[in-house]
């Protein structure tokens, strides 16, 4: 196979630019730390020193000692009186000395590079105070009254709670009062210049109306409560980090940081693992809106695309309430992002990196890369070809093994119509003609070297007070990503553990060529964002307008050789496939909150969302062996399609060009009132009424080029036609397209057009009630009704491939014209909360929640899935409806800690898997399809801990260890996907489904146990995190034979990050090393594990007779795939002022 190694003008003007911005960044950088090393030597020298109580000119003395020459005047600066208690510094930089020396003085130290100078502070600027008022069930307090007390400053917080003061540098005293609360005063508040100074207070309830005095407490104390307060006080199982625990950790976006949430696991930053479940089980939302997938074929998002600037919170919910969303049982992700941001940022981000099977080495593809495809466009050559028009092979027409336009004067293919229900004729087209506009260059071999992957951010927010008590902000981002990973992999799906001679072998670790299935992945991806939000707020209301725009462009080129399983002593092939992906979503929601009269909070929110996801010219061939010269294999035989060998094909046979474009309009709308009763009794509630919708249209469309051949001589049909050695990209070129001896052209697919046009409805309402007794026990508790109507039309398709409905012969294929669900369910939920102390939680919970299908999962057009070598298709699938059981103990030891063990059970009623067909053959071709039912029953332990109780050191309470793990027991009881009943051996139009009851594994996706691991220190200018995770066998496709359910063994996953802060912690350099360990990722089936029988009802039995689930090669258990991602570096540059 050739190939051109062809690096386009553009590419290099391309690559030049992003290096000269690297290069302009990092020149920068090292400017501005060579100025701070020259300037600040003596400053930042290391040194050991210790001093009883003194004065500061003794002190200085001791450091004349060790060579740090100072010059002051003590008697200007009356020196001589000031004393400084005793302290022994180890290791600590003149800087940090000084600082201690002169922190009750207005003097600085001034480093010239010789000698240290003393000088008077400049005047200070201001410096905020600012936070929340929250109440004990971490709801904020609107109109609660702060004071600075001594000073004629007050002010009132906002609808969220929110208040703010400016104030000049100094320390203050803050008293914070709200009726039925009791008052606290906050002392020794500290403001520093041009910082702000963080407070989130929690208000106790009053126990009895007498209750008048003022509760003092310090600002460490008041600081940490509230953090306490946030964390501790949900209403549900719930874990989540805050603005202000993100902004401790040196993460960039949000894929990295959804790793330090306790229980979750992100793999690749995009799909989301909660307690063992994956994506189908999770719900991951931005701003209350459930976020479109960015892939077509999977539940996924790409977080990285969000900065960790633009956001405000992220939670976790891990059993449901009334209020929110019921779609999920593992956890709901909820991302919540900044209108008005704390403070004023500025952000630049640039990252260089690469991978360690990949940076340098030679990159293939077909079709030549476009410079757009960097910054996650695509370019117009990759477009669907217009004008092309498919056609119907009639007899005639199959006779004469002609294509339109080939033989113009018979007069009964004259006469033919080219599709049935067309007005044209069978030659008003020219098939050979309209063949030579696609583009044949796509279709060859192009060599490139892999450039280093590159990541440049931008990230701006301001805020603006405005008169009346105003404020105004927004926050916004910008960034673009490329990266590109060489993956080898070896495939053998379809071999068993006999092979095709009778012999029991291992194909993975066979050394013929194509037994083992050897390829490469070449995968190409780019992603751009971004993000706009815009806040104003007044003493009684809160509007927010929030927008984001994300395109993300997945290139991949993957190619192997393979044999034929089932017949060894065939020639092995030679498969190439493109894959071009792109994405592009919008976002844009407007929410508000206002207080009404009598206590009533109003809340509402709508929001639009614009997803369109399009193939561009998937590329499948397959080339057969032409010859093997001096030992090499050489594959120049297409697998070409003709008249005589379209039987012989299977559908995962068919070489094409696909094209497909899905459009999608989503809105979602939501209002809420509330009203607290009974603050301050012994009994208070707070009584919560809403309603949510959802709307969303969704389309697919899909055009598929056949390349096609003749079957025989134009002059002696008894005689095939020769077969063809020539590669694709000649072949097929303008030159060479034609219905002659070795020539070929393209055949659409008749099924070409729109597959299929869905709407999905969705209507809740509900009622919650919220209920703290004796300030110990808090019910959260209530009913959510939802409606859900789902129709996905797909008669145009079926039209096309069957036609007439009312045919008799289409009487079994009926249920293909729409898929439909409608109904009304009432989704009880129960939260129970027990605080046995401040830092003690027992919780338990119930709740019913619903798992609705996709469109995908809904949609009979096939998909072909590379990795697989299957067809991916849906089917009439139904509404996943579960009931939640959960109990936990909490214990937190300190802000940002936690100890916890919990318990969860979980019955799925028509749990939905991917599932093997059982109507072709083994492993070509997969289905969505709902089991009957399924049980998960598990514990999960987690842990969040600073070493601060080894030792006063400063060092340990700013390292910490954290852990998760996850026991997980399923049972899942199996069914095969629907099949025609028969009666009397007469197949009718009921379908039935045959049970496999009681297999014991995982549902899809899940694992039997899961376990991450993290040690780290985060220090203000230094920090270093090490992560483990690894997670057991996890199921990947089912089937209803237990022996053909397929499982991936998960690599062990070990990760380092280190960062290093310069420029009173505005640079920051970080090093990012992932996947250290690279082991394969296999996949296995336990091929011998099960022997089969038959139930006294009909149902199949399958007992277990070698081994079990687990992978064993003693059992004749078969890897059936395997793959290597390389190790990953990275290394950023960001600058924040």
């Amino acid at each position: 196979m050739k190939f051109n190694q062809y690096v386009t003008k553009n590419d290099i003007k391309f690559m030049i630019k992003t290096s000269l911005v690297g290069l302009l960044l990092s020149i920068v950088s090292v400017e501005i730390l060579l100025a701070s090393v020259v300037h600040g030597q003596l400053l930042n020298r290391e040194i050991s020193i210790s001093f009883s109580e003194s004065s500061i000119p003794a002190v200085f003395e001791r450091l004349e000692s060790q060579n740090i020459h100072i010059a002051f005047d003590a008697a200007k600066y009356n020196l001589s009186k000031k004393k400084v208690s005793s302290k022994i510094f180890i290791k600590s930089s003149v800087r940090d000395v000084m600082h201690y020396l002169l922190k009750e003085t207005n003097l600085t130290a001034i480093d010239n590079g010789v000698y240290i100078t003393l000088t008077e502070k400049t005047i200070q600027q201001s410096g905020r105070i600012s936070g929340k008022i929250i109440d004990d069930r971490g709801q904020p307090l609107a109109n609660a009254s702060i004071k600075l007390v001594g000073m004629n400053k007050s002010t009132q917080t906002s609808l969220d709670g929110s208040y703010g003061f400016i104030v000049a540098t100094g320390v203050y005293t803050l008293e914070v009062s709200y009726l039925s609360y009791r008052t606290q005063r906050i002392e020794g508040v500290k403001v520093e210049s041009g910082q702000r100074t963080a407070l989130n207070i929690e208000m106790k309830a009053q126990v009895n109306a007498l209750e008048t005095a003022v509760v003092t407490v310090p600002f460490k104390k008041a600081s940490v409560a509230g953090l306490y307060a946030a964390q501790k006080n949900a209403a549900s199982v719930t874990d989540g980090i805050s603005a202000e625990q993100i902004a401790r950790t040196p993460d960039n976006d949000m894929g990295q940081v959804l790793k330090r949430v306790t229980g979750l696991t992100t793999v690749n930053n995009r799909n989301v693992i909660v307690r063992g479940m994956s994506d189908r089980y999770n719900q991951a939302m931005l701003d209350g809106v459930v976020i479109p997938s960015t892939s077509q074929n999977r539940r996924d998002f790409s977080f990285d695309i969000i900065p960790t600037e633009m956001v405000s919170s992220v939670v976790v919910n891990k059993t449901a309430t009334p209020d929110v969303s019921a779609e999920f049982s593992g956890g709901q992700v909820s991302v919540n992002t900044l209108d008005i941001p704390e403070k004023n940022f500025t952000s630049i981000q640039y990252g260089i990196g690469g991978n360690s099977r990949t940076t340098g080495k030679d990159f293939y593809r077909l079709g030549e890369r476009k410079t757009s495809e960097f910054f996650g466009f695509n370019h117009s050559s990759s477009k669907q070809p217009q004008g092309i028009q498919p056609w119907f092979w009639n007899a005639e027409a199959r006779r004469l093994d002609a294509p339109p336009g080939y033989i113009l004067n018979d007069p009964k293919l004259n006469e033919e119509f080219l599709m049935p229900g067309s007005t044209l004729k069978y030659n008003d087209i020219d098939a050979i003609e309209q063949s030579k506009l696609v583009n044949a260059d796509a279709m060859k071999l192009y060599r490139y070297k892999a450039s280093p992957n590159q990541n440049l951010r931008f990230a701006l927010g301001r805020r603006y007070a405005i008169s009346n008590g105003l404020l105004f902000g927004f926050s916004a981002s910008a960034n673009i990503r490329n990266e590109q990973n060489i993956v080898p992999f070896n495939n053998v799906r379809g071999s068993g553990i006999i092979n095709g001679y009778g012999e029991k072998q291992h194909m993975i670790e066979s050394d013929t060529i194509g037994q083992n299935g050897a390829g490469t992945s070449y995968r190409f991806n780019s992603s751009s964002g971004l993000v706009a939000n815009f806040g104003v707020k007044g003493q009684d209301f809160k509007l927010a307008f929030k927008n984001m725009y994300a395109r993300t462009f997945n290139n991949n080129y993957s190619e192997n050789i393979r044999a034929t399983f089932t017949n060894l002593s065939s020639p092995p092939t030679k498969n190439q496939y493109q894959l071009p992906e792109t994405m592009s979503l919008q976002q844009h929601q407007l929410s508000g909150e206002y207080q009404l009269p009598w206590d009533i909070k109003a809340e509402g929110m709508f929001a639009y969302n614009r997803i369109q996801q399009q193939i561009l010219d998937e590329r499948k061939l397959r080339y057969g062996l032409t010859t093997i010269i001096d030992g090499n294999y050489i594959f120049q035989s297409p697998n070409l399609l003709s008249l005589s060998n379209w039987s012989n094909h299977s559908e995962t046979g068919f070489d094409s060009r696909m094209w497909t474009e899905i459009n999608e309009h989503d809105y979602n709308w939501a209002m809420a009132f509330s009203r607290m009763f009974g603050t301050g009794k012994v009994v208070s509630t707070l009584v919560k009424v809403g309603y949510q919708g959802w709307k969303k249209n969704r389309d697919l469309s899909v055009f598929r080029l056949l390349p096609f051949t003749r079957s025989y001589l134009p002059d002696d049909p008894s005689k095939g036609a020769p077969a063809i050695e020539m590669p694709y990209d000649v072949l097929l070129s303008a030159a060479n397209i034609g219905n002659g001896i070795g020539q070929a052209y393209y055949y659409p697919e008749p099924i070409g057009g729109s597959v299929y046009d869905g709407a999905m409805n969705s209507h809740a309402s509900y009622f919650m009630l919220d209920q703290k007794f004796w300030n110990k026990l808090r019910l959260v508790y209530g009913l959510r009704a939802e409606y859900y109507n789902l129709q996905n039309r797909q008669d145009e398709m079926f039209r096309k491939q069957n036609g007439d409905p009312n045919e008799d012969n289409n009487k079994l294929l009926l249920y293909k014209l729409m898929i439909r669900e409608k109904n009304w369910k009432l989704l009880p939920s129960i939260n129970a909360t027990y605080s046995v102390s401040n830092t003690f939680n027992v919780r338990g919970s119930y709740s019913k929640t619903a798992i609705r299908p996709d469109f995908r999962e809904t949609g009979f057009f096939g998909f072909y899935d590379f990795e697989l070598d299957a067809i991916v298709s849906g089917d009439n699938v139904e509404s996943t409806f579960i009931d939640n059981v959960d109990m936990r103990l909490e214990w937190y030891p300190s802000p940002g800690e936690i100890i916890s063990l919990t318990g969860f059970y979980k019955y799925l009623d028509k749990p939905i898997e991917l599932i093997e067909n059982e109507d072709v053959s083994p492993g070509s071709a997969y289905v969505f399809n709902n089991m009957e039912s399924a049980k998960n029953m598990g514990i999960e332990f987690e842990i969040r801990k600073n070493l601060g109780f080894l030792g006063e050191a400063d060092w340990l309470s700013k390292a910490f260890i954290n852990a998760n793990g996850t026991l997980l027991k399923s049972e899942v009881n199996a069914l095969s996907q629907w099949r025609h009943k028969l009666v009397d051996n007469v197949t009718v139009a009921e379908r039935q489904k045959n049970r496999a009851p009681n297999q014991d594994r995982p549902l899809v996706g899940q694992s039997p146990w899961l376990l991450n691991l993290g040690v780290g220190y985060w220090g203000d200018d230094f920090g270093i995190t090490t992560s483990y995770n690894h997670r057991g066998y996890r199921t990947n496709t089912a089937s209803v034979n237990p022996n053909r359910v397929e499982y991936e063994l998960a690599p062990r996953q070990l990760d380092l990050q280190v960062y290093k802060r310069f420029l009173r912690q505005q640079l920051e350099i970080k090093f990012n090393a992932a996947n250290l360990l690279d082991e394969w990722t296999q996949y296995y089936q336990n091929q011998s594990a099960y022997s089969e029988s038959k139930g006294e009802n009909g149902e199949k039995i399958f007992d277990l007779v070698k081994g079990d689930n687990k992978y064993n090669r003693a059992d004749d258990d078969i890897i059936t795939y395997r793959k290597k991602d390389g190790r990953r570096f990275n290394l950023s540059l960001i600058y924040s002022f």
